[in-house]
């Protein structure tokens, strides 16, 4: 076999080797897409959006602002970060963005909506990456390495920013 033909059988079998790679990446840590719902309590004070992607981790963070809004008597809607952009802030008392990186970027629909509401305290960004120390630059987030064990910690930490901004409590 000339070394040419060696060469181009090498070449073809790394290719090969880092389309694997990346296919295993895209597999293993895409987020699914979350499906929008809304929740109507009645005689609500307060409406919450939650901008999510699909995951265990972040289902299960879903989960616990979910019955933390039902204690403050908010209404809530949940819909997919890429749905982003056709969100009035103006409409909602506060708005909850939980993301994730992917390929060392942020989500990208929630990077243009930091870019386009900044310095916005009634924003409030959980930011999941491998290490769990990534977040979209000058962002005030909650980082997260999306460990299931962590999930009651975050969801207290994120109804505290929640009960800070909106200056509830529980029981009101």
């Amino acid at each position: 076999m000339s070394k040419l033909k060696k060469f181009t059988w090498l070449l073809g079998l790394i290719v090969l080797c880092i389309f694997a790679i990346l296919t295993w990446y895209k597999i293993h840590y895409s987020m699914d897409i979350a499906e929008p719902f809304t929740v109507t309590v009645p005689q609500a004070k307060y409406k919450l959006l939650i901008a999510t992607q699909g995951s265990a981790y972040k289902n299960a963070v879903l989960k616990g602002l979910i019955s933390a809004a039902k204690k403050r008597k908010m209404s809530l809607e949940v819909i997919d970060v890429s749905s982003l952009s056709t969100v009035d802030i103006d409409e909602w008392s506060v708005i909850v963005i939980i993301h994730t990186w992917e390929n060392w970027q942020p989500q990208a629909n929630a990077l243009e909506f930091a870019q386009r509401h900044p310095n916005t305290d009634k924003i409030l960004y959980l930011s999941t990456s491998g290490k769990g120390d990534l977040k979209i630059p000058n962002v005030d987030a909650i980082t997260s390495a999306s460990l299931l064990k962590d999930v009651p910690k975050h969801v207290a930490e994120i109804v505290h920013k929640i009960d800070a901004v909106l200056v509830v409590s529980p029981n009101k």
